[in-house]
């Protein structure tokens, strides 16, 4: 599967692959990644800008929603190879560097390997090479707020499915991107809509479901998840549906 870039809000490109997406946020001429798909993506990710008329030289920062190999794919091949500063949740660190890994285990999947929908989703995650991601080295750090980048992102913390999960308002532009804290489809998921990952996911499934409180009081018109399609209504209503799933 290519790479679906379709815009949801002004100047926000949802950017869409086979298993994960990632948004580009343009300001006149620069571009602000948040995540950057598996290592695997790399290419549909630089075609993702050529679509929108842009290449990797205009980006000014990449920001990760959290640590793991499906969102941080190309984030270090991007620090090093054009020297763009990667941001992420203070606490989220030891996880983006590798010193603290938070993800479901080999043998947590392995036990599940009986079930053709995961044999088929880690066959896929295999060729998207998401044991071989190169993790991040210097890294800017940020707790909460807005940032000093294109499309003036703030953060949102949303812990659980990490320990420094974090979500990303864009109040100015009525558009809510939640990584992993919400997602509206997966390929181990057997329903679509606005819905939390399989417990199996997450570091700590109780405090993930706490902090879609968090998303519930912000303005938006679209909700745009890392796994799945775009939401289009207010996130209230996003987080009513997935809390009831």
């Amino acid at each position: 599967m290519d790479v679906t870039v379709t815009q949801v809000g002004p100047g926000v490109h949802h950017a869409r692959a086979k298993h994960v997406s990632w948004v580009l946020m343009t300001e006149g001429s620069a571009v602000t990644v948040v995540d950057t798909g598996y290592p695997g993506d790399r290419q549909r990710l630089f075609r993702s800008l050529e679509r929108i008329g842009r290449t990797a030289t205009d980006i000014a920062g990449v920001v990760l929603t959290h640590g793991h190999p499906d969102h941080i794919g190309s984030a270090e091949h991007l620090r090093t190879t054009h020297h763009i500063p990667v941001w992420t949740h203070r606490d989220e660190a030891p996880n983006a560097c590798g010193e603290q890994i938070e993800q479901v285990s080999e043998a947590t999947m392995l036990r599940m390997a009986w079930r053709p929908d995961v044999i088929q989703w880690l066959f896929d995650v295999l060729r998207l090479r998401a044991t071989r991601v190169e993790r991040t080295g210097a890294l800017e750090l940020f707790t909460d707020g807005p940032l000093d980048l294109p499309g003036r992102p703030v953060v949102v913390p949303t812990p659980g499915h990490t320990s420094g999960h974090c979500s990303v308002h864009l109040p100015e532009r009525g558009v809510l991107l939640t990584g992993d804290a919400l997602v509206t489809g997966h390929a181990l998921a057997p329903v679509a809509g606005p819905q939390l990952l399989p417990d199996f996911f997450h570091l700590d499934a109780t405090q993930a479901r706490a902090s879609l409180e968090q998303l519930r009081i912000l303005a938006a018109d679209v909700v745009v998840p890392g796994h799945g399609p775009v939401f289009v209504g207010a996130p209230a209503r996003a987080v009513e549906l997935a809390l009831a799933g």
